[in-house]
């Protein structure tokens, strides 16, 4: 679809921030209400696993942690993640795990040391609640008795699932509306980003949809996309200093009503749409997105300095949260990973939790493909289980040699391995905590600049003390279970994303 600047800010009226609202929060709060709390209670009082899902009340001070084995001394900085934690005000649960209100933990890396804290992201809708020790508004599958009107996506903005660096700020993400910027330093909340201020755009872009996964180009300029309910795409690219340079808005006509997650290769956007479709016969916004095995997995392939569609490929039908990375071969052939699944239960799966049903079995798998200039698709399926994958993040966008990611066995609730997959022989270097740990994204990083010398760093909740760690791993040996790991004396909110800040 291509859009002159004129027809461009003309449709961007026409998108405005309040058409993005999901319908569920457009209509009125209508109960029935049933008791999520006390059901998940019950839950878990027979079967601990799940205290990684319970409410938390009050932000945790900063502790030193206790270290066994060495911190690398080339370690200095700081892992934010970030997730839902406020889960429950009086007697209301929430009914999906996307609905809970934002916590950032800071991991703090000094001289050997770590030190953690957590603190809520204060968002407009977390401190009107807050100070009404209720829910006032209706999330998308959570109904409200007699809820306040959701003016915009921003009026529920959770500010939930991600956190990058953006020049001296970080930006805490959620999926359907602005920006949440976080001071570093105190980690207090200091307001939501206008996606257009400083640029030509003005207020043009304020409150439109910027998803939790931007991809950071070599140059420090950032990429990213916001899904309009409309089914018309977003697409950004802002400079370092997050200042918009371009947008485009493609006319995707994508009704699954989710996209989590893009990639970016040297010369090109890719948006890979699901094959998801939106039941009218459900209630609730996540409730109503079903896998359709008839509607095949499309992939818009977008120029990446003009941000408009130059190609479209067709693959066979499967659903995705994540990819890590994609790339260019010598012949134009576009190359890129992603965890796919053989449906959507996994989207689902995070409501049953919230009840306490963890008894789940929702795999996805490293496929690898291939997008071929004359229009053919080659595609590599590992057979090996795997999710949250990440790659040095210096290497987006170009050829990585090796994906990093969790996986599990089948009856677990949660991951509990950290992998690392040799993109070229297929070979894994794995490292199992075992049962007993509830294992969350890992990241790699390296000091240098390159994969030799590299750590991986990510943090697992140990079930039977009830405890959270975080552990250190030298990239090339995961095998050999971490040189150094620190310990908080309780356990955190299991959370989704986050990145390395260095110091």
């Amino acid at each position: 679809m291509q859009l002159s600047r004129r027809h461009f800010i003309q449709s961007l009226g026409a998108v405005g921030a309040a058409s993005t609202l999901p319908m569920s929060l457009k209509l009125g709060a209508t109960p029935p209400i049933v008791n999520y709390k006390s059901m998940f209670s019950d839950a878990l009082a027979n079967d601990q696993r799940l205290i990684g899902f319970k409410d938390v009340n009050q932000d945790f001070a900063l502790k030193q942690m206790d270290v066994e084995g060495t911190i690398p001394q080339a370690l200095q900085g700081s892992l934010f993640r970030n997730g839902p934690a406020k889960l429950e005000r009086g007697d209301i649960r929430y009914q999906h795990l996307f609905e809970g209100d934002g916590m950032l933990q800071q991991f703090k890396f000094v001289d050997g040391k770590v030190f953690h804290r957590g603190k809520f992201v204060q968002t407009p809708k977390f401190q009107q609640e807050q100070r009404a020790g209720k829910f006032l508004y209706s999330a998308p599958d959570t109904k409200i008795p007699n809820s306040l009107a959701v003016v915009d996506n921003d009026t529920v903005n959770t500010a939930n699932t991600n956190v990058i660096a953006v020049g001296d700020d970080l930006w805490t993400l959620w999926e359907a509306g602005s920006p949440a910027r976080v001071n570093p330093e105190s980690l207090d909340f200091e307001g939501l980003v206008n996606l257009g201020e400083h640029s030509r755009y003005g207020d043009k872009l304020k409150g439109l949809p910027f998803s939790a996964h931007p991809k950071i180009d070599g140059n420090g300029d950032i990429f990213n996309f916001g899904l309009h309910n409309s089914g018309r795409i977003a697409v950004y690219h802002l400079g370092a200093n997050g200042v918009m340079k371009n947008v485009s808005l493609i006319d995707g006509n994508y009704k699954g009503g989710m996209l989590h997650d893009f990639l970016i290769s040297e010369k090109y956007v890719l948006i890979v749409l699901p094959s998801l479709v939106q039941s009218s016969s459900d209630e609730g916004y996540f409730e109503r997105i079903k896998f359709n095995k008839n509607v095949p997995m499309r992939v818009l392939v977008l120029d990446k300095n003009t941000l408009q569609q130059v190609r479209e490929y067709q693959l066979p039908p499967a659903f995705v949260f994540h990819f890590g990375n994609a790339w260019q071969e010598r012949d134009g052939t576009i190359c890129f990973d992603a965890c796919l699944y053989q449906d959507a239960e996994a989207l689902h799966k995070l409501s049953r939790l919230m009840i306490g049903k963890a008894a789940i079995n929702t795999r996805s798998q490293s496929v690898f493909i291939r997008l071929k200039r004359n229009g053919q698709v080659e595609i590599n399926n590992t057979d090996i289980n795997s999710e949250f994958p990440r790659i040095l993040p210096n290497l987006t966008g170009i050829k990585n040699k090796h994906l990093y990611h969790l996986s599990s066995s089948d009856d677990a609730l949660w991951s509990e391995s950290v992998s690392r997959i040799d993109t070229t022989t297929g070979k894994q270097d794995k490292y199992r905590y075992g049962s007993d740990f509830l294992v969350e994204e890992h990241v790699p990083i390296s000091p240098s600049g390159t994969e030799q010398g590299a750590y991986v760093i990510g943090t697992a909740l140990h079930v039977p003390s009830q405890r959270t760690c975080i552990s250190v791993f030298e990239a090339d040996n995961l095998a050999a279970g971490p040189m150094g790991r620190a310990w908080l004396p309780y356990n955190l909110p299991l959370g989704f994303h986050g990145n390395f800040i260095p110091a």
